[in-house]
């Protein structure tokens, strides 16, 4: 079953502004993006008509369906030439030449609801709605079920880091981890209170579990036991979540893209641009972030953009919790500060306030500040300048 949802031509070389998200759907199949994933300079996205794919960033698309008997798209997996496409109901696809054409290989599937993949050296998984886990050694010449200890069936997601395989699944069934490729699976749920789990990824010994309603769980321990992590997550819907270097972005229903630069210690909304908050997956490629939503279709924005260049450096890095604030609001440099600057503007330019700040920690107020979008402009004695949004309620 593919993820739950609640009820709700030109041909250019794009060179876009992407000061914030910019939707690119010229030639997309359907603007409904279930996954996107990238291999080189090429971006697929996985939508409910077809896959399509893009060799530049997004700015025009084309199909790739020749051999998909089912075009519903749930997940890619890569491997080396290799690309695998889950789909609902119609199993798994197979394409050896960037998606010019597609096979099916489900010897073996006895649930053709394809939800998740993910591969490890010669060993592919899949993770089915209703149906556990299969595993193909032979590029999905066949599969074999290998669920013994996986007490729930219904699959959302797959991830591997080394010899460790965790499984999210729904039904309230949380996460199971097998350290013996496939051959049995532990629940692996302490601290986790919420059991509904769309999405595992990992960063470095960090372990982030995105789930349906309770946001996002931190375990350091691989799995051992979990924490949430959601101060500044505005929706607990989170179906989405990448890495780049320290900074962890989280794609939800409602709330958009959220960027946490501290672990998961707080987030902090990065929409501008994004018309629709209803974010199913993201992808980053290069120096941009590709975000596939429901009904929106693709967008993409360039990292530097959010990150600020400064960030990237990991210069002058601060949080800003709780963001949104209704009183007031900390905001916190990693590095003693002297002489900063710290410019606070509406949403249409004009100057709140401006403070000259030393020091780690400054608690901006409310004061004259009415509910809404604001900006912070930060300027160390050096020059280096990066801006962050907050939200007074």
């Amino acid at each position: 079953m593919k993820k739950l949802y609640t009820i709700i031509a030109l041909m250019f070389v794009i060179t876009i502004s992407k000061a914030q998200w910019t939707q690119v759907n010229t030639g997309l199949a359907n603007d409904t993006v279930d996954a996107l994933t990238t291999s080189g300079a090429n971006i697929f996205a996985g939508t409910l008509q077809g896959a399509s794919l893009s060799a530049n960033n997004g700015g025009t698309w084309t199909s790739i369906n020749t051999g998909l008997t089912t075009l519903d798209i749930n997940i890619f997996a890569i491997s080396g030439t290799n690309i695998f496409a889950g789909t609902y109901t119609g199993g798994v696809f197979l394409s050896t030449n960037n998606g010019g054409t597609w096979t099916a290989v489900n010897t073996g599937l006895t649930n053709l609801d394809i939800t998740a993949l993910a591969i490890s050296g010669t060993n592919i998984f899949a993770g089915t709605y209703g149906g556990g886990v299969f595993l193909s050694t032979n590029n999905g010449g066949n599969w074999t079920a290998v669920n013994t200890g996986l007490s729930h069936l219904d699959v959302q997601t797959i991830a591997i880091s080394g010899t460790n395989i965790f499984v999210g699944t729904y039904a309230s069934g949380g996460v199971f981890l097998s350290t013996n490729n496939g051959n049995s699976w532990t629940a692996v749920n302490t601290g986790l209170t919420n059991l509904n789990i769309n999405f595992i990824t990992f960063s470095g010994t960090n372990i982030y579990a995105g789930t349906q309603g309770g946001g996002v769980f931190l375990s350091t321990n691989n799995g051992g036991n979990w924490s949430a992590v959601n101060t500044g997550l505005t929706s607990l819907k989170v179906y989405a979540i990448a890495i780049n270097g320290t900074n962890i972005f989280a794609g939800t229903q409602g709330g958009g893209v959220f960027l946490s630069t501290n672990n998961g210690g707080n987030w902090s909304a990065v929409n501008t641009g994004l018309t629709t908050n209803y974010v199913l997956a993201l992808a980053i490629n290069g120096s941009n972030i590709f975000a596939g939503t429901y009904t929106g279709g693709v967008f993409v924005r360039s990292l530097s953009d959010i990150l600020g260049v400064d960030e990237l450096q990991n210069e002058a890095s601060f949080t800003i919790a709780p963001n949104p604030f209704t009183s007031k609001t900390n905001i916190t440099f990693t590095n003693e500060q002297i002489n900063t600057t710290i410019k606070i503007t509406d949403i249409l330019g004009n100057e709140i306030k401006t403070i000259s700040f030393s020091g780690k920690e400054y608690t901006l107020e409310k004061d004259e500040m009415k509910a809404g979008i604001y900006f912070v402009q930060i300027t160390d004695a050096n020059k280096n300048m990066v801006n962050r949004k907050v939200v007074v309620e």
